[in-house]
């Protein structure tokens, strides 16, 4: 027999379904309630709901996609058939002659750097006078910033080993921060680890997408991939051309009058070199801040060469020029070149310092520079601050020497600003058409190869020169081929008489070669 429920049983679960009953309709009714005071008074959100619902059901509903299984089995055999037959593509595009020839000619110093070296292989094994290295103030083989620089090794090491917002900044970067500040005349600096980083962290910090740069045609390459990875839009004005400038800088404030919408400015700025790398020019300093201000633009100026080379201080083109450097918005300097240490700065109002210092890629995510080298930059800047006329002025006179020797040579032709110790020369186009050549017209490798040859002649006669090299698919504006001649205040005039005897020996023998 089956059992019988208890008639407690019956009634407890007909209380337990009347319960559950009416606390459903109770809700429905809520629910209900709540939808015609809701939607009574917005007919577009119920519109947007009742989508938003079916599109939630057809979503769960749907088809779902099945790649199944494609994997296609080859056999032993057509492995290594398909294996042998794959060619993969160079990383990087294939030499071509010349550039082998260029390295395996490649100069090597065989130990350390100064006016005097000598070449790690070649049968030339005396010392050469030094006119390839851009140590204008010829500390890179002072004896008193040396012996400093070792006692600084054995107290900070070689390195930080972190960038300088995690456990890299040490005390004498902080203290020569302060000193180039000072020593420039802006109102705060802040330290790159290398030189070539430090434009390339600068120009894109402040400038973005959408913001307007106009810049020089001859800047140098480092500046010229900065503006790349800032994504501005850029334009270009004539090399050195106040004219070109003006009217580059007229059109794009008539552009950003014209626009249409309301759209905020974009930030607007001028950028340039202070001493031109790749021509030895210097810039007009005192008409770009004329244009700045009537046309409302920014400055950003490149002195990678010109700080410690170019004013009565030697403090750049500021210097140059008398000009308060807080007329210059952003001002970019490298201590690897006069100064003869390492790394770079930018000097600018704190704010824009202290910007750097979250947004520089350079400063945020590179080791912060050796404090050897720190101390050194350090050094070398006190001792061109204490006497600035024993190198300023003996590296000016060298360089007005040999650029007045030179000019002397015929065929040569020589660039530079008058107060440059950058000077490139090179042949000029009539002796080139002079010269007997086989093969036709003159290229640009046939000029590069010449130029090589005349190094080589000039290591013959003790001096050490080289070309100017430049990236020929990536550069802005190429400058024609060149041999840079640098010099320096620790330069004798005796080694200057040589160095333009041995270029003049030089061009003589390959000029009269038959080609």
């Amino acid at each position: 027999m089956e059992s019988q429920p208890a008639p407690g049983e019956v009634a407890g679960n007909d209380s337990s379904r009347g319960l559950l009953r009416t606390a459903w309709d109770f809700s429905f009714r809520m629910v209900l309630r709540y939808i015609k005071n809701s939607y009574k008074d917005d007919p577009f959100r119920t519109f947007l709901e009742v989508c938003l619902i079916a599109f939630i059901i057809w979503y769960i509903t749907k088809q779902k996609y099945n790649i199944g299984n494609n994997e296609i089995v080859l056999s032993e055999k057509e492995i290594d058939e398909l294996v042998e037959e794959w060619n993969p593509e160079p990383l990087v595009p294939e030499l071509t002659a010349f550039e082998r020839e260029t390295l395996e000619k490649a100069i090597v110093i065989d130990g350390p750097n100064g006016t005097r070296v000598r070449l790690a292989s070649g049968s030339n094994t005396k010392p050469l006078i030094n006119f390839a290295s851009y140590n204008f103030l010829g500390f890179l083989d002072n004896p008193q910033i040396e012996e400093h620089a070792y006692e600084t090794l054995r107290k900070y090491g070689v390195g930080s080993c972190g960038p300088p917002g995690f456990y890299g900044t040490l005390d004498v970067h902080m203290e020569l921060e302060k000193q180039v500040a000072a020593f420039v005349g802006h109102s705060a600096a802040i330290l790159y680890s290398q030189a070539f980083t430090t434009t390339l962290s600068v120009i894109p910090c402040f400038s973005k997408r959408g913001d307007i740069i106009v810049a020089d045609e001859g800047v140098n390459f480092s500046i010229q991939q900065a503006i790349m990875l800032s994504r501005s839009k850029v334009h270009w004005y004539k090399h050195n051309d106040m004219a070109d400038l003006e009217r580059v800088l007229n059109e794009v404030n008539v552009q950003l009058t014209n626009r249409r919408g309301k759209k905020a400015l974009p930030r607007k700025f001028i950028v340039t070199e202070g001493l031109f790398q790749n021509t030895g020019d210097i810039a007009p300093l005192d008409e770009l801040v004329d244009l700045k201000h009537r046309y409302k633009f920014r400055i950003i100026l490149d002195e990678s060469y010109s700080f410690g080379v170019l004013g009565k201080r030697g403090a750049g083109l500021t210097d140059h020029y008398s000009i308060n450097p807080h007329e210059v918005d952003l001002l970019i300097g490298a201590l690897c070149y006069a100064i003869g240490a390492s790394g770079g700065f930018c000097c600018a109002d704190k704010e824009l310092v202290e910007h750097q210092r979250l947004s520089g890629l350079g400063y945020c995510f590179s080791a912060s520079m050796p404090g050897i080298l720190t101390v050194a930059a350090s050094d070398a800047i006190q001792v061109l601050e204490t006497n600035p006329d024993n190198y300023l002025v003996s590296m000016r006179e060298n360089a007005t020497l040999l650029r007045s020797l030179l000019k002397r040579i015929p065929g040569l032709q020589v660039e530079g600003d008058t107060d440059s110790p950058l000077i490139h020369i090179r042949l000029t186009p009539e002796t080139l058409v002079r010269m007997k050549r086989s093969g036709g017209a003159w290229t640009n490798t046939d000029i590069d190869r010449v130029l090589v040859e005349l190094t080589e002649e000039a290591q013959k006669d003790g001096v050490l020169l080289t070309p100017s090299r430049y990236v020929d698919e990536h550069e802005r504006l190429l400058p024609n081929s060149s041999i840079r001649i640098c010099v320096s205040s620790a330069h004798t005039r005796k080694e200057i008489e040589k160095c333009a005897h041995a270029v003049k020996s030089a061009v003589s023998r390959i000029t009269s070669k038959k080609r």
